[in-house]
């Protein structure tokens, strides 16, 4: 009897650790279907599929790996030297550790019958309307070199028109380096156009296409659509130009790119205007220690300072987001501002692992008050490993890598979106502008497939309390309601039929006893 009871006592140690252990069906599937699958997946920028229980086990050593060192699902700033920004992508501790623990434990499938089902369909938008396209013509890359084509397309437009989301999708994701987004209001750069035999005219990347054109957007890798809060806008004039400037990588000769953009106009009259523009640049003044040069073997620092920065000399300004851009060798880069005689520093964005592939706009959780003309100052400071420690390094040995617009040259600027400032600009809150994801540690929920076609399931539990739901677009306004009456204490389940839905982004709000949770969804077909 002795020797049975410390069997028996492993056996309740290992049964209490099974039951202990997440399993795929009730917890995993889930995470990773939210989070990962919508690039994982074929024909989806993610290097494998995420489609199910399968999938995860043979990638599981690549998912534990990336989740634990914060790479995936990927979101380059460090929160401890960045301003709280819009759209973190970071999962959640809970979230992080239920992964460990699943791959830790074994991965154990669970009641496979009771998992969600994995998302079927990826719309190739992320607008819930769009207003208008903007379609770039057919185009054969004719340089093995980096090429930079401009194309123009007319707007249409015969009065202002204000654009409130731009979305771009490259044609050909592969070879398109980066897009740049401007309006002509004269006919200059149809002109270039016109005397070019090609698609488009030839361009070299440092300079606008042409002396009228206005920066309104912009691509790169990783860039998600810009989604203006509901009363801030771009100003398109009458009769302008739409004119996109396209970076083709190097090595691309022969393959071809229709590039296009969606658009969606502003629904406000009066919206306040926006401006986009390069304020940290990768020339003197702007670059304070340069010339931009990095030799072979070498791990170098650049400074740069906004100079100027009165455009309109309309007084004080808004900074709504910025966007860092550097090339392959590129290692970290802060953004930050000084206050006069840099008594204080205002820390803006900071990536300490740069990475080339994801070249993110960040959107301040609160705009940044920029006082012009009173000593204030934008500032970078970027590291460029010139090694062969560095993994992104293309050349091997090392060779010196200078200033250009090359994928192969190096660069150093920061975009940065703003406005002219009100007061009480700084306390919006601008992540509740519209309708944002709401986490609730006292009422969760989850919702699959996402993206959905014609049926959303929804799972989660509940106190014993009236259940109300319902379905909201990006701007807030309620597509439909649910009153799901009094629900017992325990586990909710329950299918809503959207199939009558446009396709878009949306939003499943669920109030139950006191408490809310608000969840994203993507509506497919």
């Amino acid at each position: 009897m002795k020797r049975i009871l410390p069997f028996i006592a492993i056996l309740f140690i290992v049964s209490i650790t099974k039951a202990q252990t997440p399993d795929w069906s009730s917890k995993v599937a889930a995470i990773i279907y939210d989070n990962c699958t919508n690039c994982h997946h074929d024909g989806g920028i993610g290097p494998f599929p995420l489609m199910g229980y399968d999938d995860a086990v043979a990638h599981s050593a690549n998912i534990q790996s990336y989740v634990l060192a914060g790479k995936m699902p990927p979101w380059p700033p460090d929160p401890i030297c960045s301003q709280p920004l819009v759209g973190d992508r970071r999962l959640s501790d809970d979230d992080i550790n239920t992964i460990n623990d699943w791959v830790n434990g074994g991965m154990p499938e669970g009641d496979i019958s009771q998992a969600p089902a994995p998302p079927t369909v990826f719309s190739n938008t992320q607008l819930a309307q769009i207003d208008q396209t903007v379609q770039l013509p057919t185009y054969t890359v004719r340089l093995q070199t980096d090429e930079y084509r401009t194309f123009v397309v007319h707007s249409g437009y015969n009065a202002t028109h204000f654009l409130n989301q731009i979305e771009v999708i490259p044609g050909n994701a592969a070879i398109v380096h980066h897009v740049l987004i401007y309006f002509d209001s004269t006919d200059a750069s149809a002109n270039l156009d016109a005397a070019d035999s090609l698609p488009g005219f030839s361009t070299n990347g440092t300079n606008s296409p042409s002396d009228y054109c206005v920066l309104i957007g912009g691509w790169a890798p990783g860039t998600e659509p810009e989604m203006l809060p509901s009363n801030m806008a771009y100003r398109i004039p009458p009769n302008s130009d739409f004119v996109v400037e396209v970076h083709y990588a190097p090595n691309n000769l022969g393959k071809t790119d229709s590039t296009k953009i969606n658009l969606k106009f502003c629904d406000q009259q009066n919206p306040r205007l926006m401006s986009v523009a390069p304020i940290l640049f990768h020339y003197w003044p702007s670059l304070i220690n340069g010339p931009l040069v990095i030799p072979a073997n070498t791990v170098k620092t650049f400074d740069e300072k906004s100079v100027g920065f009165t455009f309109n000399n309309t007084g004080d300004y808004s900074l709504f987001s910025a966007l860092p851009h550097m090339h392959l060798i590129g290692k970290s880069i802060s953004v930050y501002m000084t206050s006069p005689n840099n008594a204080d520093t205002t820390r803006l964005v900071c990536i300490p692992d740069w990475n080339f592939h994801w070249q993110l706009g960040y959107v301040f959780q609160h705009m940044i008050h920029f006082p012009a003309g009173s000593g204030y100052t934008l500032r970078a400071e970027a590291t460029y490993d010139n090694t062969t420690n560095n993994p992104n390094n293309p050349n091997n040995p090392p060779i010196t890598v200078s200033l250009g617009e090359s994928t192969l040259d190096e660069m150093m600027v920061v975009f940065f979106t703003y406005l002219n400032y009100q007061t009480g600009d700084e306390n919006i809150d601008i992540g509740a502008v519209g309708v944002n994801e709401i986490q609730n540690e006292n009422f969760s929920a989850e919702i699959y497939p996402n993206p959905a076609s014609d049926e959303l399931q929804i799972s989660c539990w509940l106190d014993a309390s009236n259940l109300k739901m319902q379905i909201m677009n990006t701007s807030g306004s309620v597509i439909k309601s649910i009153d799901a009456g009094h629900q017992p204490k325990g586990m909710y389940l329950t299918q809503l039929n959207i199939s009558d839905l446009p396709n878009g982004i949306y939003f499943l709000e669920m109030q139950s006893g006191g408490e809310k949770v608000m969840k994203k969804f993507v509506k497919a077909q």
